[in-house]
C-alpha cells in the first residue's frame, strides 16, 4: 500500500483508508440554469490517515480544480442559531483578549459578517482576506474595515496585528503546514499577538460515519492532534483547544512562541486509528439507511425535500443512491441561492416560502443544530404534518467530549 507524506507533519507514513469517486470539485459555487451546473467536472477524494500527527487528508486533492469567487456562497449568516453563535464568539474573543482599538485580520472571511462584530464590539480596525467576498454586500456601518478579494498566502503583504483569525477555512488548505507558518509571520510576540482558528471536529465525522461532511473542497481533517502539532511546528504556543457548536467545531488559541521548538504536547488519549479503520463502513451504512427513508417516501408517493443547499446536500445528493430520482428541491434561508443551481446531482434551490404550496411529507435537516429553526418554520409555512429528520441525531452523542480542552506539556 503506498504511502503519502503529511503536509501537516511532514512525514512519510499516512496511508489511505476511504475512497469516493465522482464528486463536484465544488459544491458552495451556485449555477444559474442546470446546463452550467452540469458541466462542472468532478474528482475524487482518497482520505489518508497520518498516525504519527492524527491528520486526514486528501491525498488525491489537485489545487487547480477548486476554485472560490463571487460565485461561492458560503454564509450561514442568515440563520438565527448561527448569528447567536457567531455573536457570542466574537464578543467573548473580544472580552477576553482585550480587543479594544486593535488591529484584525480575519482570512477567509467570507461575506464579512464576523470581522464586522469583532470591529464594531471593539471599536478595532479590520483586514479581511477572501476572494468570495462581495463588496456590494457590505455591511452598512462605522466599523474601519477593509476587504481583499484575494487569498492569503506566503506572499501575502501584510503587517503585525493583534488578532488573527481563521474560521472553517483551514479545511480547505493542502499545504496545512505552510499556510500556518505563513500566519506566524504576522503573528508579533512584542504585540502579544493571539490567533484563533476554528475547524470542523474530525472526530465527530468519523464517530458518526458523517459521510456527508466528506467533499471535495475539505482537502484537510483536524483533530485536537493534529491541530497542536501543525501550531506547534509553525513556531506558536497553544494556549487552549476547545470544541464548540454541539461539538461540531474546534478552536484553538496560540500565541507566537518566542522559541522556534515544536513544544511537547500531553496525551489526551486520543488515538483516531480504530474510528478511521470502522469509517468506511459506518459511512456507507449510513448512507444506505438514508437511502432506503428517501426511497420508501418517494415510492410511495411523498415529496421529499433537503433542508439546506450547500456542501452537506450536495455530499448527501452524491452518496444516497437514487436521491436524486425522489428528491428535487433543496431549501435555504439564504436569498442569495434561492433559483440557483448545485452541481452534483443538479437541484434547484428554493426559499421556504416555496413549501407553503408544496406542502413537503419528509423534510431532511443538513444539520440536527437547526432543528427547532427548521421546525418553526415549517409550523409557520403550514407544513406541520411534515416529518422532520436530521442528519447525525442518531450518532450525535458517539463523539468524545472528554477531551474537549487540550492540556498542554510545557517544553
Amino acid at each position: 500500500m503506498a504511502t503519502y507524506v503529511c503536509p501537516n507533519c511532514g512525514r512519510e507514513q499516512a496511508r489511505s483508508f476511504h475512497h469516493i469517486d465522482d464528486v463536484p470539485v465544488n459544491s458552495c459555487l451556485l449555477f444559474g440554469d442546470p446546463g452550467s451546473a452540469h458541466a462542472l467536472p468532478f474528482g475524487e477524494i482518497d482520505l489518508a490517515f497520518c498516525p504519527d500527527c492524527s491528520f486526514i487528508f486528501n491525498a488525491t486533492w489537485k489545487p487547480d480544480t477548486t476554485t472560490y469567487s463571487t460565485e461561492y456562497e458560503e454564509t450561514q449568516g442568515f440563520s438565527p442559531t448561527f448569528t447567536a453563535f457567531q455573536r457570542e464568539q466574537a464578543r467573548d474573543l473580544v472580552n477576553r483578549f482585550g480587543v479594544f482599538d486593535k488591529d484584525v485580520v480575519e482570512i477567509g472571511c467570507g461575506k464579512g459578517e464576523f470581522l464586522t462584530l469583532l470591529c464594531e464590539l471593539g471599536r478595532n480596525r479590520g483586514v479581511g482576506y477572501d476572494p468570495s467576498f462581495v463588496p456590494e454586500r457590505q455591511q452598512p456601518g462605522g466599523a474601519d474595515i477593509v476587504f481583499k478579494q484575494e487569498y492569503f498566502s506566503e506572499d501575502t503583504v501584510q503587517g503585525p496585528v493583534d488578532l488573527v483569525c481563521c474560521r472553517m477555512t483551514l479545511e480547505h488548505i493542502s499545504r496545512t503546514r505552510a499556510f500556518v507558518q505563513a500566519v506566524r509571520r504576522i503573528a508579533s510576540p512584542q504585540r502579544g499577538t493571539m490567533v484563533v482558528f476554528q475547524v470542523p471536529d474530525v472526530r465527530r465525522i468519523l464517530q458518526e460515519g458523517a459521510f456527508w461532511d466528506i467533499y471535495y473542497e475539505h482537502c484537510s481533517y483536524f483533530s485536537p492532534r493534529s491541530l497542536a502539532r501543525v501550531f506547534h511546528g509553525a513556531g506558536f504556543e497553544v494556549t487552549r483547544i476547545s470544541t464548540g457548536f454541539q461539538d461540531q467545531y474546534l478552536t484553538i488559541e496560540a500565541r507566537p512562541s518566542p522559541s522556534p521548538a515544536v513544544r511537547s504536547i500531553a496525551s489526551t488519549g486520543e488515538d483516531l486509528s480504530l474510528a478511521v479503520a470502522s469509517f468506511g463502513k459506518k459511512a456507507r451504512q449510513s448512507a444506505a439507511q438514508w437511502a432506503s427513508i428517501v426511497r420508501a417516501s418517494g415510492q410511495a408517493g411523498g415529496r421529499v425535500v433537503l433542508w439546506g443547499s450547500g456542501s452537506k446536500a450536495v455530499a448527501f445528493l452524491s452518496a444516497v443512491k437514487d436521491a436524486g430520482r425522489h428528491i428535487h428541491y433543496l431549501v435555504d434561508i439564504n436569498p442569495y441561492r434561492w433559483g440557483k443551481f448545485v452541481p452534483g446531482n443538479v437541484k434547484q434551490i428554493v426559499g421556504p416560502e416555496f413549501l407553503s404550496e408544496y406542502k413537503p411529507d419528509l423534510v431532511i435537516a443538513m444539520n440536527p443544530i437547526y432543528r427547532q429553526e427548521i421546525a418553526a418554520d415549517l409550523r409557520r409555512l403550514g407544513c406541520s404534518n411534515a416529518k422532520l429528520l436530521a442528519l447525525g441525531e442518531s450518532g450525535a452523542d458517539s463523539a468524545s467530549k472528554s477531551d474537549a480542552n487540550f492540556r498542554i506539556v510545557r517544553a
